[in-house]
């Protein structure tokens, strides 16, 4: 049931230019706000208006789009798409009335980053950190041939030679089958200096036939983690770089879905060990499901291998692109 229905005002703390706005707009970026379910919605009409974009609501579905970008919102559903990529917000939309609504955390920590390269901070790209998951005495996960360890190891070398190939300095915190705790991997960003942190990972499930790709950065205080009812308010080291997250993995996402045409599982939030005490923007790539046979096998080879390495590398400069030049 709504709280409350009053028109209020947001303010938006970043009411700062924007290539995408208009200049007639610029003085009424206000976006209106409600509150509900203990929250604040904002107007996703005024949102549109805000990037200069059109609104429309029909059959289930409030669709707001421009020239180059066409963003999906399903009422009383999480999941969302930008250009296609699906992402998954912290609480669903709504409709009342003619009007749908967006929380406002969603609109600031999850689309304004994806949309706006303003809302990004700049930062230098030169030193990434390439963990892949597990080694040792831990395997991760099985599947009928292989082992999630050897797979994260192999695809983060690729990962790693093909950015030292652009001009990155790639430090790796497993070069070979061995134990590191968690603890130890962050504090090898922190030592190194890193500036992204790259996690690679693969998945299972008991059901056999999931399938397809996922990339995680850390939950927004205030928020659930995607696959968790429970609302965190406490702040990580890693949340600093909450806007900076989504976008790397959004941009690293998208490429991995274009280029391996997997199933796009879609940015979710999570509050994985290494992206809570990250030190600098960091994600977590679940790269396929060994209990899937046929991603297993696909996993296994060099040439998809090759695939997802060179979709997380495009996927980096992407958003290098975006944070050298921030406007």
């Amino acid at each position: 049931m709504l709280l409350s229905c009053g028109k209020k005002v947001l303010l938006l703390a970043f009411c700062l230019s924007i290539a995408l706005l208009s200049p007639s707009l610029h003085a009424s970026n206000k976006i209106r706000f409600i509150r509900a379910y203990n929250n604040k919605y904002v107007y996703l009409r005024d949102v549109a208006r805000y990037y200069g974009m059109k609104c429309y609501v029909w059959k289930g579905m409030v669709t707001l789009s421009s020239k180059y970008t066409k963003v999906l919102f399903y009422p009383q559903k999480k999941a969302a798409a930008v250009n296609g990529t699906k992402i998954i917000l912290s609480f669903a939309p709504f409709v009342r009335g003619n009007d749908c609504f967006i929380s406002s955390k969603d609109f600031l920590s999850t689309i304004d980053p994806i949309l706006r390269r303003g809302a990004l901070t700049k930062h230098t790209l030169r030193t990434i950190m390439i963990d892949p998951g597990h080694g040792g005495k831990d395997n991760g996960g099985k599947g009928v041939y292989a082992k999630e360890k050897s797979l994260a190891l192999q695809i983060g070398r690729r990962v790693g030679q093909m950015l030292q190939r652009k001009g990155y300095r790639v430090v790796i915190t497993r070069n070979s089958d061995r134990y590191l705790t968690l603890g130890q991997r962050t504090d090898l960003a922190r030592k190194y200096s890193a500036d992204l942190f790259v996690s690679i990972h693969t998945n299972i499930a008991a059901n056999k036939a999931v399938d397809g790709i996922e990339t995680f950065c850390l939950a927004p205080a205030g928020t659930a983690s995607t696959h968790s009812k429970k609302t965190v308010w406490k702040t990580s080291s890693g949340n600093s770089f909450d806007k900076n997250n989504m976008n790397i993995a959004f941009q690293v996402q998208q490429s991995l879905i274009n280029r391996t045409k997997a199933d796009d599982r879609g940015v979710k939030r999570a509050r994985f060990f290494v992206l809570r005490n990250a030190s600098c923007p960091a994600i977590l790539i679940e790269c396929g499901f060994l209990s899937n046979k046929s991603e297993e096998n696909k996993l296994r080879s060099t040439w998809y291998q090759n695939l997802i390495a060179k979709s997380i590398v495009e996927g980096i400069l992407r958003y290098h692109s975006r944070i050298v030049s921030s406007k």
